[in-house]
């Protein structure tokens, strides 16, 4: 094939391709650094512009090219450069046809923000109606849509903010039975208070607004190749001061990715499981068996992890190799449900676990409890390791899938 449109060179033609595709990955509401994109009326305007110059280039090139030669070599070109492991996956829908379609591809990008105003929704429209003819309907269509979108989100958000009312309502009945327990006037296992609360801690942290923002960031970032999300990552930097907060929230969204594919379930399994009376050194010495098994090569009952969350936990590997007590910050439920007992990271985990029961009360501790594991009861060590209990022997969420 040969390029025969005379106007403009297919590399000059790529160049202003690839410029296109960083303005719409902008259109996502995020720059690259992962700082909020400014979108005014001004900015949308020039959006749209570059839209409906990619409609007249097309149209132009078709009309002009009788063998269509250089559309082949066009359509060539971009194949190549989404092949790309870097090139953006939200963006796997460019081709010829969506640039025929310039200014309705960039509103789609534009209205499908999820942090979008009212103000900048307002600015996209006004620019869109200054963007020429036959768009009218193109807007009628993406408000309809996002419309739909923002009522299902609004119901989400409803039946979320009952649920948890319901859970702080739960949390303060089971105080009340804990206080009436310990004065001796009820008949209730304090294991049982325990589970419980930390049955509802777990629930309000998985059905938290924030988390379910994180899964879904995460759900999108970890669909990229490595080597582009694990950029993404490395972007993400702080000032000297918050250093290291960014770093955990680093941490905390590598865990949310091991488990988005199956989150449903992870919610099912925590409602689903039924209390279990057994002691602390109980729990601590089946999970010892598991570890065991683990080190002779048993993976009994484990599934096989999809590539994503093997990647996922092998770059985790690699950067808490030597702060593994990083995993302390985060809710002792999400560790849990995250980390394979035979990935050598539950291994990194579990050893910090075992180095706070054997500490003693003078070195630095988690929690202020004799050093008999029998003590161990409605502490944060204890709520560690029924964590990695109830995941790994009683829920066993890695195999519901």
């Amino acid at each position: 094939m040969v390029w025969n449109y005379p106007e403009i060179s297919k590399e000059d033609f790529m160049k202003l391709l690839k410029g296109f595709v960083d303005l719409l990955i902008l259109a996502s509401g995020f720059q690259s650094s992962g700082v909020p994109a400014n979108w005014d009326a001004e900015n949308c305007r020039k959006a749209l512009q570059w839209g409906l110059f990619f409609e007249n280039m097309l149209r132009s090139i078709n009309s002009s090219d009788a063998s269509g030669e250089s559309v082949g070599e066009l359509e060539e070109a971009i194949s190549e450069m989404k092949s790309n492991p870097l090139f953006p996956k939200g963006l796997e829908n460019l081709s010829l046809d969506t640039l025929s379609k310039g200014r309705e591809f960039v509103l789609e990008h534009l209205m499908n923000n999820s942090t979008l105003k009212d103000k900048q929704l307002q600015a996209v429209l006004v620019a869109a109606v200054e963007s020429g003819d036959g768009i009218a309907d193109v807007i009628d269509g993406k408000l309809c849509e996002r419309q739909a979108v923002v009522s299902c989100v609004s119901a989400l958000e409803t039946g979320l903010k009952i649920l948890s009312k319901n859970i702080e309502v739960k949390e303060l009945l089971e105080k009340e039975d804990k206080d009436t327990t310990l004065l001796g006037g009820g008949q209730q296992p304090i294991e049982l208070v325990t589970w419980n609360k930390w049955q509802s801690k777990s629930l309000s942290y998985f059905l938290s607004k924030r988390t379910l923002r994180l899964v879904s960031g995460a759900n999108l970032i970890f669909s990229a190749p490595r080597a582009q999300w694990a950029e993404v990552l490395r972007r993400l930097k702080g000032s000297a001061e918050n250093k290291e907060d960014i770093f955990v929230e680093k941490i905390e969204l590598l865990l949310l990715g091991c488990v988005t594919n199956r989150w449903t379930h992870l919610i099912e399994g925590i409602m689903s499981v039924s209390y279990k009376s057994v002691t602390v050194p109980e729990q601590y010495e089946e999970l010892c068996n598991l570890l065991l098994q683990r080190s002779k090569g048993l993976k009994q009952n484990e599934i096989a992890l999809n590539q994503k969350v093997e990647e996922i936990l092998e770059y985790l590997t690699e950067i808490l190799e030597n702060r593994s007590h990083q995993l302390w910050k985060l809710p002792s439920s999400l560790t849990a449900a995250a980390i394979p007992s035979w990935s050598p990271l539950f291994g990194l985990y579990f050893g910090e676990i075992e180095k706070q029961l054997k500490l003693d009360l003078s070195a630095t501790r988690c929690c202020s409890c004799d050093k008999d594991l029998n003590e161990h009861k409605d502490c944060e060590l204890a709520e560690r390791v029924w964590g990695l209990y109830v995941f790994h022997i009683v829920c066993r969420c890695h195999q519901t899938i």
